[in-house]
């Protein structure tokens, strides 16, 4: 005779479990096309120091492409440290706990420190894009890049990278942390 509610539990479990991996695979899809950007940054630094050092021309251009470049990578790079655990965390002290003390440390922070930040940095990003974009914001610079809407869109959509991350993150800890001691 089988348990009904443990059917129900493990169908649960499995529904978010499922959830969790299509979460980690969108940010991982997306970081394997952001990690392009590395490349693309070495490539617009090499031209930049040849057209600076060997024919005494560098262009502004160059100049903000390797901020922007940078900045892609840094910011979809949160959500890949994220899902891979390669972020930085006080493993000394996490060494001395349990393993479930450490889970509910994670959901912890994860519930009143990630989720808060993600969502002020969310909510204001989204006005700090549509402004720009209704401005034309250009660059400063004469011969700088036009539509800085576009380097500005990155905010939002890492960090929505981000939430899919951590949400996976979450999710996977209160499963290990419902699991029945073996």
């Amino acid at each position: 005779m089988t348990n009904s509610n443990s059917h129900t539990t493990s169908t649960t479990r499995a529904g978010f479990i499922k959830l969790a991996d299509i979460f980690e695979q969108a940010v991982l899809k997306v970081s394997a096309v952001s990690c392009w950007s590395s490349a693309l940054l070495i490539a617009v630094i090499i031209c930049n120091v040849i057209m600076r050092y060997g024919f005494n021309n560098g262009l502004i251009v160059f100049e903000e492409i390797q901020w922007h470049l940078y900045a892609i990578g840094i910011m979809f790079g949160l959500a890949y440290a994220e899902i891979t655990n390669s972020q930085v965390r006080v493993d000394v002290v996490a060494s001395r706990l349990k393993p479930k003390t450490v889970i509910k440390w994670e959901i912890f922070g994860t519930v009143f420190f990630v989720f808060p930040t993600i969502y002020v940095i969310l909510f204001n990003s989204f006005d700090y894009v549509a402004d720009s974009f209704a401005l034309s914001e250009r660059s400063s610079s004469p011969l700088g890049l036009p539509f800085r809407w576009l380097i500005k869109a990155a905010i939002p959509a890492s960090f929505i990278m981000l939430t899919l991350a951590v949400t996976s993150r979450l999710i996977r800890n209160f499963i290990a942390l419902t699991e029945k001691e073996a």
